[in-house]
């Protein structure tokens, strides 16, 4: 292995423990850092879809009591969603407008958060626009690999118990990297650059069984509702001034 790829494991494994504890991680930051470092939207997800598909894998196989319903939307549109912004992926000119939605998104989010009455108020308008949400953020997922922005307003507004928050991240994340792995192996013809990646998924993996859970495990409800209010306006500012 050469150096560059021994630094990518590397970063791999420590947005292992962050995925680890929220569901989300390694796509949410390693994508932006990976188009910074160079490298073009293919290989970047051939990078990090194997390791954030072995991390949401665990978590919704051994989530047990905390398995909750997921929305029919996640297969009605957000997954077709994410084949069509795969498709138009290659239009650059569309990213900072959708990075420039989806920070804000996350940062009026983090707001509400912080103020319970909003918070019932933005829970009832996004359960009256569940469809259109989800076919928006299956798109601009498959547009920039951040449809995590969305999932985490999603998955915080419906849920308050963070092993019921973090399952339901995992279960569309889960869902998310099948869809595109499979749309880049055979639609667009790059199986060769996720077989060769697998090396990342064992990384996170076991980033996720020594370290990344039992942080998760140890945490309190209410701690882990304030750090992920924090992590989602982190994200919303790093998107916004293009992290």
């Amino acid at each position: 292995m050469t150096f560059e790829y021994l630094s990518i494991l590397a970063m791999v494994a420590v947005l292992s423990v962050v995925q680890s504890f929220f569901g989300m991680g390694i796509l949410v930051f390693g994508t932006p850092t990976l188009l910074l470092m160079g490298y073009d939207f293919i290989t970047t997800l051939g990078y990090l879809l194997p390791a954030s598909f072995a991390i949401s894998l665990l978590q919704v196989l051994f989530a047990g009591s905390a398995r909750v319903p997921v929305s029919r939307y996640l297969y009605t549109l957000c997954l077709p969603g994410i084949g069509f912004g795969l498709l138009l992926s290659e239009d650059t000119a569309l990213s900072p407008w959708i990075n420039s939605l989806v920070g804000v998104t996350l940062l009026f989010s983090a707001l509400v958060r912080f103020w319970p009455p909003s918070m019932k108020l933005f829970i009832a308008i996004l359960n009256k626009h569940l469809a259109g949400y989800h076919l928006v953020m299956g798109v601009i997922h498959g547009l920039t690999n951040l449809g995590g922005a969305l999932l985490a307003v999603l998955a915080s507004g419906t849920h308050t118990e963070k092993e019921a928050v973090r399952y339901t991240v995992a279960h569309y994340y889960l869902a998310f990297s099948i869809i595109q792995m499979l749309f880049l192996a055979t639609v667009m013809g790059h199986l060769d650059i996720l077989a060769s990646n697998l090396p990342a998924a064992a990384v996170a993996a076991v980033v996720y069984l020594l370290v990344g859970n039992r942080i998760f495990i140890r945490t309190s409800n209410q701690s882990y509702n304030t750090a992920l209010t924090m992590f989602i306006a982190v994200y919303g500012a790093a998107v916004l001034l293009k992290f």
